[in-house]
């Protein structure tokens, strides 16, 4: 072949060589770009899920728990754990720094934290659910609650704005990071319309029983319902230091011999006291000259449950205003009194009351500082505003209450400034004379002043303007409507929970809290 020949055909086959090269290069670079996408798509899914695992979505959906056939997902169970945990936390009881189940309830027990606030949370979500469906059953709508959930919810709200941040974030820092604005008001809603329900049937419960049925249970349960007035003087032994004076350790027999004589040392004193009681002298006075490690001056407790074991059967063995020297133990001696058991009669109050209080400084020692008479002028001043107001009122307790509301000094303010169960002397002031030592129909109302004592920390001045709002049925009859009250609607309440309709068990979900 010609030279020529050979050029022309190297030239006539170089293209088809190039266009194959090319669509090589341009197959392998669309292979490139596919593996690049796929690879792309996946990471960007990876991160999607992620960032929603992250956001805690998947979590706060999954089942922490179950209520009969009602799932409790993980944002429920928040409400109810973290509800129970916070309290925990804000007195210091738990350490957060470290997990639930990291810290021991109950070692003897073997239960931690965790164990216990999701006991207690289980007990809360199969409790609610039941009253909740009971309430349902019985007619209840959410509209009976409305009120009630609107002011809680708002308080959230306000305390939330108080504190610089949102509503969610509020409930987030005391319910978890798996709670959500709606899950919480859906289970408060619930919440507030079961506990209506349940304290309506124990009012009615309590308004049903007649004269006949509280008269039985008293004669079948008198130690139960009688008052019993005792005072009691306590003489504690002297510690026994186990080493002598150089540290040395004693022997068991030393040991024993010095706690023998500081509890003979004890039972003299009380055997002293027990003597001076018998000639006659007061037992304020008896306390004050023998100096006992505890005492109690004419103390008062409905039941013999309610009196201290150490001392309780020798005690209800003596005649009206009998003594005697009880041993504790081997950690001291009791002298005892029984002044009387009774029936109790009296009728105790139900009142409402406003307190304006005169302002008051301290001193350079931090002591209270009685009020000038600029304060207390300025005191009387506002409480002539609040009578003004109420003489324009339409004089019901429930005008007073508003007042209350608005004027009071008082922890009653919230409730309308009322205050039940009222007996004679438990008002340390002239109210005291106004509501027992005089004749009083609803709806009496009195201005009393009220003087500190610069020596107590709790000492407040100022007036109280007082409503009498009704004379209470007798004291016995009280507790005994109150015991029967309490075994029926406990009764109620196993019912209410019999069966597997409300039996709760732990879900997977539960692994979210307390590790």
């Amino acid at each position: 072949m010609s030279a020529s020949r050979e050029k022309k055909q190297r030239q006539s086959v170089a293209p088809s060589d190039k266009n194959a090269k090319a669509r090589s290069e341009q197959a392998a670079y669309k292979r490139k770009v596919r593996t690049y996408t796929a690879i792309g798509v996946v990471v960007a899914i990876l991160v999607a899920a992620l960032l929603t695992w992250n956001s805690g979505i998947f979590q706060r959906n999954a089942t922490a728990a179950t209520v009969g056939d009602t799932k409790i997902s993980v944002a429920e169970m928040s409400y109810y754990y973290n509800g129970i945990r916070s309290a925990y936390a804000n007195y210091g009881i738990i350490d957060t720094s470290k997990s639930d189940s990291e810290q021991m309830y109950n070692e003897e027990e073997g239960t931690t934290y965790r164990d216990y606030f999701m006991e207690n949370a289980l007990t809360q979500a199969q409790t609610t659910k039941a009253r909740y469906d009971a309430a349902l059953e019985a007619g209840y709508t959410e509209a009976d609650i409305q009120e009630d959930l609107d002011e809680t919810i708002q308080y959230y709200k306000d305390s939330a704005a108080s504190s610089g941040i949102t509503y969610e974030s509020s409930l987030r820092s005391m319910y978890g990071r798996y709670i959500t604005v709606g899950t919480f008001e859906d289970i408060l809603s619930q919440s507030l319309l079961a506990t209506k329900y349940y304290n309506d049937t124990v009012e009615k419960t309590s308004d049903g029983y007649t004269d006949d049925q509280l008269n039985e249970y008293y004669q079948e349960h008198k130690d139960d319902v009688d008052t019993f007035e005792y005072s009691y003087l306590y003489f504690k032994a002297d510690t026994v230091k186990e080493t002598d004076d150089e540290g040395n350790a004693l022997s068991n027999d030393e040991i024993t011999k010095l706690k023998e004589e500081a509890m003979t040392k004890a039972k003299e004193e009380a055997e002293k006291a027990l003597a001076s009681y018998k000639d006659g002298l007061l037992v304020t006075k008896l306390i004050t000259e023998t100096s006992p490690d505890a005492s109690g001056d004419h103390t008062t407790v409905v039941g013999t449950s309610s009196i201290t074991s150490a001392y309780k059967d020798e005690l209800l063995k003596l005649e009206e205003n009998g003594a005697t020297v009880v041993e504790s133990a081997d950690t001291g001696y009791y002298l005892v009194i029984f002044h009387k058991r009774y029936q109790d009669t009296s009728t105790p109050a139900t009142i409402r009351d406003i307190l304006i209080q005169a302002e008051t400084t301290t001193d350079e020692d931090g002591n209270a500082v009685a009020p000038t008479q600029e304060a207390w002028d300025a005191a009387k001043t506002k409480v002539d505003e609040v009578m003004a107001k109420w003489e324009e009122s339409d004089k019901t307790a429930e005008a007073f209450g508003e007042l209350a509301a608005s004027y009071s000094a008082s922890n009653t303010s919230s409730n309308g400034g009322i205050s039940t169960g009222v007996k004679s002397g438990s008002l340390t002031d002239d109210r005291d004379t106004w509501l027992f030592e005089e004749d009083r129909t609803a709806g009496d109302v009195t201005t009393t002043k009220h003087e500190g004592d610069t020596s107590s920390s709790s000492s407040y001045w100022g007036y109280h303007i007082t409503y009498f709002q009704e004379w209470e049925e007798e004291s016995w009859k009280q507790t005994v409507r109150s015991a029967l009250t309490s075994d029926a609607m406990t009764e109620w309440s196993e019912k209410l929970l019999e069966g597997d309709a409300y039996a709760v068990a732990e879900a997977d979900g539960a692994k979210y809290f307390g590790y």
